[in-house]
């Protein structure tokens, strides 16, 4: 019996030592490698937001715009919303190649307007309360009033000087006689036989004159009107005309295509006032005499 217990025991006591020896092999191998997850594809790169604009540039953005229509007759669009009346002038100026001047009051206005297709005037008067503008005006016939300065004023301030942009190089004078044959120095005085006769009233121009020189003309209706005269050059030509109340302009374009009128209109009361009269050399050599 004591031989069975002693085999029984020498029986477990071997499988405990398999059991044992298997599980040391058993720590003693490599394990396999695990198998890694496969890699997520890049996520897509987020779109970059802009970095928000700085203060300081947008405030440099212009609150208006503005656009000249140079052909005659001039137009003008506008849309500003509490825009700089001096930046507006100063850009209208430089499109029609005309100086724009403002008074130290309007160079602190702001304007909030919007308009297109304008005439000229018409914009300049929605700018400012008082507008005076400077034209040069051709003898020629065909030739239109040209803008030459424009004066943006606040009510009731004093007109713009009349030589600000209107000057001359200098004043003509002229030693004045009887230029007809045969008239007696006793007769000159005579209206109805004097060869040159100016009479001006609430600026109407009425001219008389027979066969006498165009400078002559000219020097008496500048004196009669009380501006400058001034000559380009030495002319020669004689005019013959007779007419009665016409505006400055009308006398102008009726005398000789080689003077030259400037004058201001008021776009408030749309009065004008003359400035000075200015003979200019020919287009060629002929002097003519105007009938």
């Amino acid at each position: 019996m004591f031989h069975m217990i002693s085999q029984r025991f020498v029986s477990a006591l071997a499988g405990a030592f398999l059991v044992v020896s298997s599980a040391v092999v058993s720590a003693q191998q490599p394990k396999p490698p695990t198998a890694k997850p496969p890699a997520e594809p890049p996520a897509p790169a987020a779109k970059q937001t802009p970095a928000p604009r700085p203060a300081a540039a947008i405030a440099a953005k212009p609150l208006w715009s503005v656009k000249v229509t140079k052909k005659t007759p001039i137009s003008i669009s506008l849309s500003s919303k509490n825009g700089s009346l001096s930046e507006i002038a100063a850009e209208i100026g430089k499109r029609l190649k005309v100086p724009v001047i403002l008074t130290p009051l309007m160079q602190k206005q702001r304007i909030t307007q919007e308009f297109e297709g304008l005439p000229l005037e018409g914009a300049l008067r929605l700018l400012a309360p008082q507008v005076y503008v400077d034209y040069e005006l051709s003898g020629e016939g065909s030739g239109q009033p040209k803008a030459i300065g424009i004066y943006l004023q606040g009510m009731n301030e004093q007109p713009p000087a009349e030589a600000s942009v209107v000057k001359g190089d200098s004043e003509a004078i002229l030693i004045e006689g009887n230029t007809e044959d045969g008239l007696e120095a006793t007769n000159v005085k005579d209206d109805d036989k004097s060869p040159l006769r100016v009479t001006v009233e609430k600026n109407q121009v009425s001219v008389k004159a027979r066969k006498q020189p165009l400078t002559a003309v000219l020097y008496e209706i500048a004196s009669k009107v009380d501006i400058p005269f001034e000559m380009k050059y030495e002319s020669t030509e004689l005019v013959d005309v007779d007419f009665n109340n016409y505006t400055m302009e009308q006398a102008v374009r009726t005398l000789s295509p080689n003077i030259r009128l400037y004058q201001r209109t008021n776009l408030t009361s749309y009065e004008v006032r003359p400035l000075r009269i200015v003979l200019v050399s020919p287009a060629n050599n002929q002097q003519t005499t105007k009938m």
